[in-house]
């Protein structure tokens, strides 16, 4: 039987979590190098997720039985891969269970912030206050909507942003044009994009290029008065430095989905026209399920000796 570390488990069916071949241990989400060696001693695989625990240099020396890594995410910047690499230890993801979800959520975030819908809800909640005073709303029809990073998630950003009748504008390292020409949309440069756009939504990965990507410097590019919103990590954006723009006016507003060390640290945005939600762009009734079906068949694969969707 190979033995799998089951970690982070929140959102899964116990249940749904078996698998001939395969004996499971199931851990609630672990943050430490201790918890996630304790929970994978005697284990083959670690199977996790991006939220929580990362797998340092110090997690392969003390986990030498360690054969695989599956991380139940797209996102990988929690894991090692050089160290994965250097060590022969095959590393997979979930590149994909559905991106339109996301995308749904970025829009969402980009009404709320647009409309005011956040503010309009807190006044009468919390005040008894039913009055539109100072919450004047921002259209998006005829406005231009930058996408940042326009891979499956952008492309479905393309696809609701024509819907609301906007101009649709795109920075990405690999342009595809056939799609650009399909959907209507253009590509330019991120000097253009920040420029232009009314409305601006992140969806590029975290890595070292990207770290910081829009930062100080960046944010005096954008188009005065524009919105902006993450749904991609955190560390894309710089966040003191959002703060100091949106405390200038430059930005009208910014709707955030994911945050710098966000599980440790409390961003205190004040009243400030932003909205936070806690990672839940990607935490649909489909989602889960999809996740764990895609795990469940690369670990199949794995036993057969295959490596699906690899990462290193």
């Amino acid at each position: 039987m190979i033995q799998v570390a089951f970690t982070d488990f929140v959102f899964e069916r116990r249940e749904a979590i078996h698998l001939d071949g395969f004996q499971f241990s199931i851990h609630p989400p672990l943050r430490t190098t201790d918890e996630i060696v304790a929970a994978a001693s005697r284990a083959q695989v670690l199977c996790m997720r991006d939220q929580f625990g990362n797998v340092s240099r110090e997690v392969f020396e003390r986990l030498p039985d360690l054969k695989f890594i599956l991380t139940r995410s797209v996102g990988y910047d929690h894991i090692d891969l050089g160290e994965a690499r250097w060590r022969g230890i095959p590393v997979s993801h979930v590149p994909d269970y559905g991106a339109h979800m996301i995308a749904e959520h970025a829009f969402g975030l980009m009404l709320a912030v647009a409309r005011n819908i956040v503010r309009g809800d807190e006044r009468y909640k919390r005040q008894g206050l039913f009055s539109d005073h100072g919450l004047q709303g921002i259209e998006l029809f005829g406005k231009t909507l930058g996408i940042i990073g326009a891979g499956r998630i952008g492309m479905h950003m393309v696809r609701l942003g024509k819907g609301f009748g906007m101009r649709i504008l795109a920075y990405d390292i690999h342009e595809n044009q056939a799609a650009a020409s399909d959907l209507g949309f253009e590509y330019a440069p991120l000097e253009a994009v920040l420029s232009e756009s009314d409305f601006i939504s992140l969806h590029v990965a975290l890595n070292p290029d990207t770290q910081h990507l829009i930062d100080a410097k960046r944010l005096t590019q954008l188009k005065p008065r524009a919105i902006l919103v993450n749904t991609a990590r955190g560390a894309i954006l710089d966040t003191r430095a959002l703060k100091d723009a949106m405390v200038s006016g430059r930005l009208a507003g910014a709707g955030l989905d994911v945050l710098e060390d966000e599980r440790d640290t409390y961003h205190d945005f004040g009243d400030l026209n932003v909205v936070v939600t806690p990672h839940l762009g990607w935490y649909t009734d489909g989602a889960v399920e999809r996740i764990l079906k895609i795990t469940l068949d690369i670990l199949s694969a794995y036993r057969r000796g295959e490596i699906l969707h690899r990462l290193a």
